[in-house]
């Protein structure tokens, strides 16, 4: 039987840390804080901003839901997050998308503060993980795939790792950051003529594609540490990219779908607000 990487717990215990640091930040006035930025009214993004909001609260950190339905393009989005950018009591932002239509992402990304970029959006952030900067903000989901293995004392140099998905939000910013703790890294991806090849043979497989179900119990060798990224709902019932209850026999340890990677993303969120707080007020 398979250990489960419970993401539960993993969330806590970054919460936990986080809200320890930005308590050490308050005693040297420092109040972080973050800025949910919210364009229309899209249901999936203001649950995720509910619970952003609560989360924050729990680590101590301040809060604010800012929402703009009157900002049609993107110049009114720029103008915007200019406003945030000059604000020095705002140390992290995020800005829900999928936009409305006539907003460019691209264009918004650029424009957001490397160090209150908390989401990673802006390619200069996607930068800074190549050059392996340690001010580099990371995407949460990416991030909390390491934050998982790491709590659970994986040892990821020289590690044979697949990542199976390469979004430029979960799979290549993933791929550059095991590779940059000396992990030994294949990424495939749709265009992959067989995943299997590459996914048995890794101590460690990633599934971030979405597809939900696609990894079965031949995509992974025998003892593998599965981290399953996807989530959705197939015959009313959540579930991830990968068939637990086949996979699970042969893993040696596995995250569940829910109570995975999920579970740790906003907790992420929180640690980069105080990350963001200290690079903007440079201290450690």
């Amino acid at each position: 039987m398979a250990k489960i990487l419970d993401g539960k717990e993993v969330g806590k215990f970054l919460r936990e840390k986080t809200k320890k640091e930005a308590e050490a930040l308050r005693e040297k006035g420092i109040v972080p804080k973050l800025v949910v930025l919210r364009v229309d009214e899209n249901p999936s993004s203001m649950a995720y901003e509910k619970n952003a909001l609560k989360v924050m609260e729990k680590c101590g950190i301040e809060a604010e839901a800012r929402t703009e339905l009157g900002a049609k393009t993107t110049e009114d989005v720029l103008k915007i997050i200019d406003e945030l950018n000059e604000d020095k009591s705002v140390s992290g932002v995020i800005i829900m998308q999928p936009f409305p239509e006539g907003i460019e992402r691209a264009d918004v990304a650029e424009r957001l503060h490397p160090f209150k970029d908390v989401d990673a959006l802006n390619p200069v952030n996607l930068g800074k993980l190549v050059n392996n900067d340690p001010t580099a903000m990371a995407p949460s989901t990416a991030q909390a795939c390491i934050e998982i293995l790491d709590y659970y004392d994986y040892e990821l140099e020289g590690a044979e790792v697949c990542v199976v998905g390469s979004s430029p939000v979960v799979g290549k910013p993933l791929a550059i950051m095991l590779s940059n703790r000396n992990a030994t890294v294949s990424n495939t991806h749709v265009y992959t003529k067989d995943n299997t090849i590459h996914s048995t043979l890794a101590d460690i497989l990633v599934s971030a594609t979405g597809a939900l179900g696609l990894v079965g119990a031949n995509y992974i060798k025998e003892g593998a540490t599965v981290i399953d990224v996807g989530y959705g709902f197939k015959d009313g019932k959540a579930t991830g990219d990968v068939r637990f209850e086949e996979v699970e026999p042969k893993a040696s340890a596995i995250t569940p779908v829910p109570g995975g990677v999920g579970s740790v993303t906003t907790a992420v969120l929180a640690s980069q607000v105080v990350k963001g707080a200290k690079l903007l007020n440079h201290v450690d």
